[in-house]
């Protein structure tokens, strides 16, 4: 196949925009009163299980989640030093747009075409929840990742549900706040 077949369209449309934010709550509270986006979902105390560059490393985020149209926006706030993509962004002072996700129900099979048009796997990412691979290539740039997100039922639901939220959003809802730490030990 040739690159131009396995350019990034083909694995989909474009579903999560990622930011990287150093404050989470003056993130969500600008994008909910300058874009009009909301409600939102806060979940924090995520430790991630990944290998980043071929190391395994568990950088602990926060996460804000909601919808605009059929498009996920993901605010993320790493919490402590370890080596990830979130990390080399905020180290260089770099906040703002990180990735562009796409759901697939089959990621070995997008990583093999991802591969064949250039695209390498910096972050693989093992969670209960599915799995999360972010890809570079030095002609996209050393900053901009694309996430393969797997598209499971989980997953597939929590869509659902949030764009369904966002759609009826009226501007007033609080937040709801998930403490992924607090559920482990529960």
């Amino acid at each position: 196949m040739s690159k131009q077949a396995m350019a990034p369209g083909s694995f989909g449309p474009v579903r999560q925009l990622g930011y990287v934010v150093e404050d989470l709550d003056r993130a969500v509270s600008a994008w909910s009163t300058q874009l009009g986006v909301g409600p939102w979902l806060f979940i924090r105390n995520i430790p991630l299980q990944c290998v980043y560059h071929g190391a395994p490393s568990q950088p602990l985020i926060d996460i804000a989640l909601s919808y605009r149209d059929e498009v996920q926006i993901e605010l993320i706030h790493q919490r402590n030093d370890a080596a990830s993509p979130y990390r080399t962004a905020l180290d260089v002072g770099r906040s703002g747009l990180h990735h562009t996700a796409f759901l697939c129900e089959h990621v070995e099979e997008q990583l093999a075409r991802a591969a064949t048009c250039g695209l390498q796997v910096v972050c693989d990412i093992q969670m209960p929840s599915g799995r999360y691979v972010y890809l570079q290539s030095p002609e996209l740039g050393d900053q901009v990742y694309v996430e393969l997100l797997e598209a499971n039922a989980q997953m597939l639901g929590m869509f659902a549900q949030g764009i369904e939220a966002a759609r009826s959003w009226d501007g007033q809802q609080v937040p709801t706040v998930i403490d992924f730490a607090a559920m482990q030990q529960g």
